[in-house]
């Protein structure tokens, strides 16, 4: 049996005219302490998403921040309260190896949304910079080698590759954090389409990709060719420079973030940190 649908969730559908006939949690992450939830909302004219989010503050720049992104990233239909009320694309999951067009089409995506909003460092002061990513990434290696999940050679090793591959001049601007397959679909037009959209913030740029490199676990040849995409769109030289320094930063921050929510992933995190560390000379 469904739990009841929160009395948010039926404001919002009430506000959009939405008259409510069926629906189904869909989180795949439920937090008590976040109060993020997500349902598909099924009713007489077809069939929606609604998100309720932590507080109105966010939803309210959530749903600003996606005003702004590509069309083929599912839109915002009304945000009302803490509820986001989206379009749900009908279609099917992006396979695990997709073909090179499909690769190509994602990469241009992130890059165009990159490209769009590119802003400077003092425009953006709720981004992190590499300096507090640094901090914070050391104190997850600390706690990863007290627990005994990462030796004290690889932590040390990864902290020399943060300070080698420290970004001189990073861009900022509006990053998804989330940007991987298991939130695309391709509609029955056989487009492309980004569904899942909902951790978006300013940050900077090599951060979200070397997030969507984390999450996505492509194969070299795959990633290469979604990196090609994502190159060709931004209006800057070099922009996979430090793209090192980001990926310690995604595989630790995602560790630390697993062992709290998902202790169950959390061990592909430490294996990605430790075949990090492996690259790295003695």
């Amino acid at each position: 049996m469904n739990p009841a649908l929160e009395p948010e969730i039926l404001a919002a559908l009430e506000h959009a005219g939405i008259r409510l006939r069926s629906y189904v949690p869909i989180s795949k992450l439920r937090s008590a302490g976040s109060g993020r939830c997500t349902y598909r909302i099924d009713h007489a004219g077809g069939t929606v998403k609604a998100r309720r989010l932590e507080d109105e503050v966010t939803a309210r720049q959530l749903a600003a921040f996606r005003s702004e992104l590509p069309e083929a990233f599912a839109p915002v239909i009304l945000q009302h309260g803490r509820v986001l009320i989206e379009a749900w694309i009908d279609g099917d999951p992006l396979p695990d190896v997709p073909a090179p067009h499909y690769l190509a089409t994602a990469g241009a995506l992130l890059g165009e949304l990159h490209a769009r909003s590119k802003l400077g460092p003092g425009l953006l002061p709720e981004a992190y910079s590499p300096a507090d990513h640094r901090v914070f990434v050391q104190e997850i290696l600390r706690r990863l080698v007290a627990t005994g999940a990462l030796g004290e050679e690889e932590a040390a090793r990864l902290e020399r590759a943060l300070e080698q591959s420290y970004p001189v001049q990073p861009a900022y601007g509006l990053t998804h954090l989330d940007f991987c397959g298991e939130n695309m679909v391709i509609d029955r037009t056989g487009r492309l389409c980004v569904v899942d959209n909902d951790r978006m913030r300013l940050d900077a740029f090599g951060y979200d990709l070397a997030r969507t490199w984390h999450r996505w676990a492509l194969a070299a040849p795959e990633w290469d060719c979604f990196c090609r995409a994502y190159g060709s769109q931004m209006p800057f030289p070099n922009p996979l420079d430090s793209l090192h320094f980001w990926k310690i930063v995604a595989a630790a921050r995602t560790a630390e973030f697993r062992l709290h929510h998902n202790p169950e992933e959390a061990g592909l995190s430490v294996i990605c940190l430790r075949a990090l560390a492996a690259e790295e000379s003695v």
